[in-house]
């Protein structure tokens, strides 16, 4: 097809025209501002609290003009959404790959809570995009940032499911019900990661015991109920 607009441009006396390229490199040009925007943000309020966060102090730190940061993004709350927007769709993303990788119910369950407590072990996660719910975000904006874990609570009851399905898990288990609990037990988990009480494999041994424990058949399986 290349070769046939080439041959055809040619024949027409007009040259291939070069508007995909320069669209293409306006485009990566403004993904990197929005960036360094988004990355200012963040550090800021981070440092000073939402209410120390100015779209001007956010210019100053991303290198820009205060004009340029109002054309990407309408206040300070929209830039932080956007910050969590992205970081949830990467980790979904990682998180979605850990998961189809993984063999078993058991192991998918293993792979979900392992790549939670992994990624809060990441320093820049200490005062990363997903604790700037706690900055006094507004309700609306607040709603809107929580609601992307909704996506990971739906992943996880998928996996619930299937265990249940599979006889892995226990017949009586609520896959929905669980796993609002077991996001609980994640964040608690975190809490203990970011606090420094102990390494992150052996707070993941001990939330992959609990789980084991409350959702594995009992034992003897279904005859054992009988």
């Amino acid at each position: 097809m290349v070769l046939k607009d080439a041959h055809e441009s040619k024949a027409s006396g007009t040259k291939p025209s070069r508007s995909s390229d320069w669209d293409r490199t306006l485009a990566e040009h403004k993904e990197r501002v929005r960036t360094a925007i988004g990355q200012a943000a963040v550090q800021i309020a981070a440092e000073q609290g939402l209410a120390g966060t100015t779209m001007a102090k956010i210019a100053e730190r991303a290198g820009v003009s205060r004009a340029t940061v109002y054309n990407h993004f309408r206040d300070v709350e929209h830039v932080l959404l956007e910050v969590v927007q992205e970081e949830v769709n990467r980790f979904y993303a990682d998180l979605s790959e850990r998961i189809a990788e993984a063999v078993g119910p058991q192991a998918r369950l293993d792979a979900f809570l392992l790549a939670h407590l992994e990624y809060f072990t990441q320093p820049q996660r200490r005062s990363g995009a997903l604790q700037l719910q706690a900055l006094g975000i507004s309700p609306a904006v607040r709603t809107r940032m929580t609601a992307h874990t909704d996506r990971l609570r739906a992943l996880l009851t998928e996996v619930l499911e299937a265990g249940r399905a599979e006889g892995v898990f226990s017949a009586e288990t609520n896959p929905r019900r669980h796993a609002e609990l077991v996001m609980h037990l994640l964040s608690g988990a975190r809490e203990q990661l970011l606090r420094g009480d102990a390494p992150v494999a052996e707070i993941a041994a001990d939330l992959m015991l609990l789980t084991r424990c409350g959702l594995g058949q009992p034992a003897g399986g279904a005859a054992a109920r009988e």
